[in-house]
């Protein structure tokens, strides 16, 4: 009884890529033209931009349209970084490890953000009063969120287990 012979080939040419392998190639190669364009778009408009700030601080001919059109352009680039500094995450964290807290008795039915005021609308239904106002002290060991408060609640009598629809306002921390 003698072992079977291992043919050991660590040079061989003759394998064929895969066609899932040529398909992920090709996903990424899209992926990274799509990138390089839109790289591309956005440094073109950050130059123009640059161009509006320097003949507007040379002074010499600016006129008022392109004052308004970079005022504009500032009030835009203003809202991008408001909506950029909201902490989306840590808020999303915060109403996730609330809601795993309340063992599936509440459910999260809207969020609606006020960047302008900074605060921040949250409406739910849970199954009882007690189960939202759980949620809302829970809320309060937030790291996103100032003084959760329950502003109102109401009961489904329309509905069949008569959920509590209620309503929190709390104000968003300020990151450092």
């Amino acid at each position: 009884m003698s072992a079977a012979a291992i043919n050991l080939d660590f040079a061989s040419t003759g394998r064929r890529p895969r066609k899932g392998a040529i398909a992920l190639l090709l996903v990424g190669a899209i992926a990274i033209v799509a990138t390089i364009a839109s790289y591309q778009q956005f440094r073109g408009r950050a130059e123009g931009l640059e161009l509006r700030v320097a003949a507007l601080s040379g002074g010499a001919g600016a006129s008022d349209a392109s004052s308004e059109d970079t005022g504009m352009a500032i009030a835009e680039a203003d809202a991008a970084v408001a909506l950029l500094a909201t902490p989306w995450s840590q808020l999303l964290a915060d109403l996730e490890a609330a809601a795993a807290d309340s063992r599936d008795s509440v459910a999260l039915l809207a969020i609606e953000p006020d960047r302008e005021n900074r605060l921040v609308r949250i409406i739910a239904e849970s199954r009882t009063l007690p189960a939202a106002v759980a949620f809302a002290k829970r809320l309060q060991k937030s790291g996103a969120l100032l003084y959760p408060l329950l502003d109102s609640h109401e009961i489904q009598v329309d509905e069949q287990y008569r959920p509590v629809r209620f309503q929190i306002t709390a104000a968003w921390r300020l990151t450092s």
